[in-house]
Order: structure tokens, then C-alpha cells, then sequence
């Protein structure tokens, strides 16, 4: 019987919310100790999550110095 995971979908929709409650700047390793803890998303899977949601302009990502940060706003949300 295979463990009930999260879709893909439901991942991107937690994280999504996340990103939206935070309003903030964070990097991936932030992203894959706080997402377990407070969407439930695997560490294991946050990366995959966000390049999802950066390929479909959810999520912003810019590199400063040697850093990639990730972020997202609800004002965003109503541009689309």
C-alpha cells in the first residue's frame, strides 16, 4: 500500500500559501526546514515545489551574490 503522500498540487497550494503568509525573502535550505514543519511539504520535495511554482511565475527567484532567494506576495496573485 503506498504511504499517502501530498500531490503536487496540494504541495504547490501550501507552499503558495506560505510564501503569501511570510512575506518574506527565503532561500531554499530556510524553505526546506520551515515547509515540513508548517505545510507539511517534505524537505525532500520543497525544491521541486518551488521550481515548479518559479516556472509558472507564482514564485519569484532572484541570485544575489551566491544566494538564490525565493518569494511570492499576494499582491501578485491579482495580477494573474
Amino acid at each position: 500500500s503506498k504511504k499517502k503522500g501530498l500531490s503536487l498540487e496540494e504541495k504547490r497550494s501550501r507552499m503558495t500559501d506560505f510564501f503569501y503568509e511570510k512575506k518574506d525573502f527565503f532561500q531554499l535550505k530556510d524553505l526546506e526546514k520551515l515547509c515540513p514543519k508548517e505545510k507539511g511539504i517534505t524537505s525532500m520535495s520543497v525544491k521541486e515545489v518551488v521550481q515548479s511554482l518559479v516556472d509558472d511565475g507564482i514564485v519569484d527567484s532572484d541570485k544575489i551574490g551566491t544566494s538564490i532567494y525565493f518569494w511570492a506576495f499576494p499582491s501578485k496573485a491579482t495580477q494573474n
